[in-house]
C-alpha cells in the first residue's frame, strides 16, 4: 500500500513538474513574441529607420538592422544624407554616431536640425578628422545668419564606438550634449533672435568639401537613431510645441542644473578649440549673443 501511495505521489509530482515546465516554456515564448513585437515598433530605445527617415541625396542609405543601424557612404562620386519625415517645434533629439576613420578635415559626418526657409534656423554637429585627433564643430544659424562656430577636441575616438550627440531645444535654451555632457548653450535673450519661430527637420549626412581622391577608399558613417522625444507639428504651427506637457519644456530644463553647469564649464575649459566669440579678427566687436554663453 505504501509503495502504491509513493508511486502515485511520484507520478503526481512528475505531472506537476511537466505542467510547470510547459507553463514556463509558454511564458518564455510569449515574452519572446512581445520582445520581437516591441522591437518591430521601435520600443527598444531606437526608432525604425524606414518609418521615420528617408534618403534625401547621394548614395542610398544601407539599413543594417531596422531598429539599430543605418550606414551612409562617401566615395569619389558622392556623399549621402537623410531627413526625418516629420517636422518638429521643440524636443530632445539624440543621434548615436560612429564616424568614419579619416585624417582628412574634409570628410564630415553631420547631425543637425534645420528649417526650410530662405532664412533658415539650424543647429549642427559636425565631426571631422584632424591628423591623429578628431574635432567636433558646432554651429548655429539664426534667421539665415551662421558662422557661429564653436569647435571642440573630442576626448574619445569617435570612429571606435558609438557616441551620443543630442540637442535639447525648448523655448528657453538650446543645449548641445555629447554623451550627456553639455558643451554649448544658446539662451533666449530679448536682444537677440532665438530659434523659436521656425519648425525644423532632423538630418544626417556624410560629405566632403571637395570630392574624395579616386584612390581613397570609400568612407562609411554609421548612425543609430534613439527614440525621438520631439513635438511633431505642422510647418507653421510651432506654438503648440511650447507647452509644459512636454518634459523638455518644464522649468528644470530652462537652464543647466548645478551638476550640468560644472560639466559644461569643465568641458569648455579643457576641450574648447575655437570660439567665434573670441575671434577678434572676424568679430572686432563681440557678437551680441555671446554674452548668453557664460
Amino acid at each position: 500500500m505504501f509503495n502504491s501511495l509513493s508511486e502515485m505521489r511520484n507520478k503526481q509530482r512528475n505531472r506537476d513538474m511537466k505542467m510547470r515546465g510547459s507553463v514556463q516554456k509558454n511564458l518564455l515564448m510569449v515574452m519572446m513574441v512581445l520582445t520581437v513585437a516591441a522591437a518591430a515598433r521601435g520600443e527598444g530605445g531606437f526608432v525604425i529607420w524606414g518609418d521615420n527617415y528617408y534618403t534625401t541625396w547621394g548614395h542610398p542609405a544601407l539599413v543594417i538592422n531596422e531598429t539599430s543601424e543605418l550606414q551612409l557612404t562617401l566615395d569619389h562620386k558622392s556623399g549621402s544624407g537623410f531627413e526625418s519625415y516629420k517636422i518638429y517645434g521643440s524636443g530632445s533629439f539624440n543621434m548615436r554616431i560612429k564616424s568614419p576613420k579619416t585624417k582628412s578635415t574634409k570628410v564630415t559626418t553631420s547631425f543637425y536640425l534645420r528649417s526650410k526657409s530662405s532664412r533658415n534656423d539650424e543647429l549642427c554637429f559636425q565631426i571631422f578628422g584632424n591628423g591623429p585627433a578628431y574635432l567636433l564643430n558646432t554651429n548655429i544659424f539664426v534667421y539665415g545668419e551662421g558662422d557661429k562656430d564653436q569647435r571642440f577636441r573630442l576626448w574619445f575616438d569617435p570612429t571606435k564606438d558609438y557616441h551620443s550627440y543630442r540637442f535639447l531645444w525648448n523655448p528657453y535654451q538650446v543645449v548641445f550634449y555629447v554623451d550627456d555632457t553639455p558643451i554649448r548653450v544658446y539662451r533666449k535673450n530679448p536682444d537677440i533672435y532665438y530659434p523659436s519661430v521656425q519648425t525644423m527637420f532632423m538630418h544626417g549626412s556624410v560629405e566632403n568639401g571637395t570630392m574624395v581622391d579616386i584612390k581613397d577608399m570609400s568612407y562609411t558613417a554609421k548612425f543609430q537613431a534613439s527614440k525621438i522625444d520631439g513635438c511633431a507639428t505642422e510647418f507653421m504651427s510651432i506654438e503648440k510645441c511650447f507647452g509644459l506637457e512636454f518634459w523638455w519644456n518644464r522649468k528644470e530644463n530652462w537652464e543647466l542644473s548645478s551638476k550640468q553647469r560644472k560639466l559644461y564649464m569643465n568641458a569648455r575649459k579643457i576641450y574648447l578649440d575655437y570660439d567665434y566669440c573670441s575671434d577678434k579678427k572676424r568679430y572686432p566687436k563681440d557678437p551680441q549673443e555671446c554674452r548668453s554663453y557664460n
